[in-house]
C-alpha cells in the first residue's frame, strides 16, 4: 500500500513534470514523478506518458544517469519502466514517432510532449497547421441542405435557432434555392465550440458526420483548446500563438491570439 505522504509528493512531483520539464530537469523530482505513475498505473491508463520520460532520459544526461544508478535498487515494477526508458524500441527512440502531420488528438498529445520536455516551439507549430485545414462541416452541411434524399440532415425551426445560437447561420443567398451558410469563418470550429457549450444541435450534426470528417473537427476543436490553454502556461507559447495568429491561414488562427 502507498502511503499517503507518498501519494502527495509524488503528485506534485508529477504535475511539475508535466507542467514542463524544459523548465528545470532536475532528477530527484522526475524520479519521484516516475514512482507515482508507475504506482498508480498512470502509464497503463496512458501510455504517451512512458514516451514523455523516454525523452526526458533521452535529452537531459542527468536523469539518465540517476535512473541507471537506482535501476538494481528500485523495486519490480520500477525497475521494469527504468529499462523501458533507459533501452526504448527503435520506434520510441529519438522522437521518431513524431509525426508530420497531425491526424489524431492522440498525436498531438505527442507534439506537445515534445514541448514539454524540450521547450522548442517548432514542433507545436504542427499543431497551428491543423487550423488551416479544409472546413469540411461547411461542405457537410451544404450539401445535406441541397440534397433530396430522405436521409438527408433535416432541421426544423428550433434547431435552426439552436446553430444560430452557436455562431451558424442559416438562410437563403438569393430569392429562392436551398438555404446556406451564411455565417463567416470556420464552421468546423463554430460547431466543437457548440458541442463544448453543451448545444444539442450541434451535438447531433457532429453525430451525423462520416467518422473521418468527426476525427477532423475534433483535431481542429484540440488544437484550439491545447493552443489556448498552453499560452496560458507557457510564455513561449503565447509569443508563439500572437506570432502565427498575424500569418495568413485558417479562421481558427485568429481565436489563438492572445488576449
Amino acid at each position: 500500500m502507498i502511503q499517503s505522504n507518498q501519494d502527495d509528493s509524488g503528485a506534485v512531483a508529477f504535475e511539475q513534470v508535466a507542467a514542463g520539464v524544459y523548465r528545470r530537469a532536475d532528477p530527484e523530482t522526475i524520479w519521484e514523478a516516475l514512482r507515482y505513475a508507475v504506482q498508480t498505473e498512470l502509464m497503463v491508463k496512458n501510455p504517451t506518458i512512458m514516451i514523455l520520460f523516454i525523452r526526458i532520459a533521452e535529452i537531459y544526461l542527468a536523469v539518465q544517469e540517476d535512473l541507471a544508478q537506482r535501476r538494481s535498487t528500485a523495486e519490480e515494477k520500477e525497475a521494469a519502466a527504468i529499462k523501458l526508458i533507459l533501452e526504448p524500441p527503435a520506434q520510441l527512440s529519438d522522437a521518431a514517432y513524431l509525426p508530420d502531420s497531425i491526424e489524431s488528438p492522440g498525436e498531438m498529445d505527442l507534439c506537445w510532449g515534445e514541448f514539454l520536455v524540450t521547450g522548442k516551439t517548432e514542433i507545436v507549430v504542427r499543431v497551428i497547421e491543423v487550423l488551416d485545414r479544409e472546413d469540411l462541416t461547411r461542405q457537410f452541411i451544404q450539401e445535406q441542405l441541397q440534397s433530396s434524399d430522405a436521409d438527408s440532415l433535416s432541421l426544423d425551426d428550433s434547431e435552426r435557432t439552436a446553430l444560430a445560437q452557436a455562431g451558424i447561420t442559416l438562410g437563403l443567398e438569393a430569392d429562392e434555392g436551398p438555404d446556406v451558410i451564411l455565417s463567416k469563418g470556420d464552421i468546423d470550429i463554430l460547431l466543437w465550440f457548440g458541442v463544448k457549450n453543451g448545444n444539442e444541435t450541434c451535438s447531433r450534426i457532429i453525430k451525423s458526420l462520416p467518422e473521418p470528417k468527426a476525427i477532423h473537427v475534433a483535431n481542429k476543436g484540440a488544437a484550439i483548446w491545447s493552443l489556448q490553454a498552453n499560452a496560458q502556461q507557457h510564455g513561449a507559447i503565447r509569443l508563439l500563438c500572437e506570432e502565427e495568429s498575424a500569418r495568413s491561414g485558417g479562421f481558427g488562427r485568429l481565436l489563438i491570439r492572445p488576449n
